[in-house]
């Protein structure tokens, strides 16, 4: 008998495509889709001098990429049982449990990686659990493309792939509401929730590079003097910008582009801002020495598997057990939030 042509639901879908799947405490599932080695152009010309000049970024190792944004009840599966979250599982502004995980800080998401990072119900072959960096992030959405968005330029290719604030109704949206088009396999990288990169915030990080960069996180030490912090000019580390990227439910078009980059203080907490989760396997330190991968190709159907490990840059230090000061306390979405220069 013909096999049936009907279009399964996005997370069916997700769940059947994903290349590597985690089972999170209480049998929450999180899909990975792997990400091959390879290179792009990163940045735009004409938008914002901080995305300039375009660079070639080279990628010698493949790393995993969360299929979605994390949810709320993946979230929860986590920061239930890790010491630096649990007294906020369920931070979320808008409810509900596919629905993106929001209200939560820079050092949230980086204590829910390093939990899992240190749990013993993650599989062996799992050497690196973190943020993605921010040219992991624009590489993986791209997906081949030099467009505004993957599916093409203007805000007509942005309306059917993303909520933004011209289709959002004013709140985040569950992850698996709509199918994605995707070339490799990821959903809701535009819009709804800003997702945090694990990069310090430096408007002149692209001038300092060379062309063939090899991919990885930039530190404080990279940025040095031209580190943003967010209530002084004093250049401290703890206090520096990192990176956002995406746009959100509340953004115009132009906020969700590929190249776009946000900033905000690592201690914030908004209903803007989520993120996603980057892994690595094999043996630390083994190169992947395989070609770039065609447009369009990377991260899907059948590969031979590889035992690269991501190029991650310096570990940030182990946070799971931190207790965070609310310094700020949450933004409410209801309250406009600063626009980037």
């Amino acid at each position: 008998m013909p096999q049936s042509t009907k279009k399964l639901p996005p997370w069916d879908q997700a769940k059947r495509d994903a290349d590597l799947t985690l089972t999170l405490p209480g049998g929450i599932p999180m899909f990975f889709r792997r990400i091959l080695p390879g290179s792009f152009p990163m940045g735009s010309r004409g938008e914002s001098s901080s995305e300039e000049p375009i660079h070639r970024v080279v990628f010698p190792r493949e790393f995993y990429l969360s299929t979605f944004v994390v949810t709320q009840e993946q979230y929860r599966a986590v920061a239930a049982r890790c010491p630096a979250l649990k007294k906020n599982p369920a931070p979320s502004y808008f409810k509900g449990p596919r629905r993106p995980v929001e209200q939560v800080s820079w050092e949230d998401a980086t204590a829910f990686c390093h939990w899992l990072r240190r749990w013993k119900g993650l599989p062996h072959e799992i050497q690196e659990i973190r943020l993605p960096n921010e040219a992991e992030w624009e590489y993986a959405w791209r997906a081949g493309s030099e467009t505004d968005y993957y599916a093409g330029d203007g805000e007509a290719a942005l309306a059917d792939i993303a909520w933004y604030d011209k289709n959002s109704g004013r709140g985040t949206h569950s992850v698996d509401e709509r199918p994605e088009s995707h070339p490799w396999g990821l959903y809701g990288m535009h819009g709804n929730v800003w997702e945090w990169c694990l990069d310090v915030f430096d408007p002149h990080a692209y001038r300092k590079r060379e062309d063939g960069w090899m991919a990885g996180e930039w530190t404080f030490a990279h940025a040095g003097a031209d580190a943003l912090t967010w209530e002084s000019a004093t250049v401290a580390e703890a206090n520096a910008l990192r990176v956002l990227r995406g746009g959100s439910w509340s953004d115009p078009a132009g906020y969700c582009r590929s190249a776009f980059r946000f900033r905000y203080a690592p201690d914030a907490r908004t209903g803007f801002f989520g993120f996603r989760v980057c892994l690595v396997r094999g043996p630390a330190g083994q190169t992947d020495s395989k070609p770039d991968p065609a447009p369009g190709d990377g991260g899907r159907g059948t590969r031979q598997e590889s035992d690269g490990a991501g190029g991650a840059g310096e570990a940030a230090p182990d946070s799971a057990q931190a207790n965070f000061p609310a310094k700020r306390g949450k933004i409410s979405p209801k309250k406009p939030k600063p626009r980037p220069s």
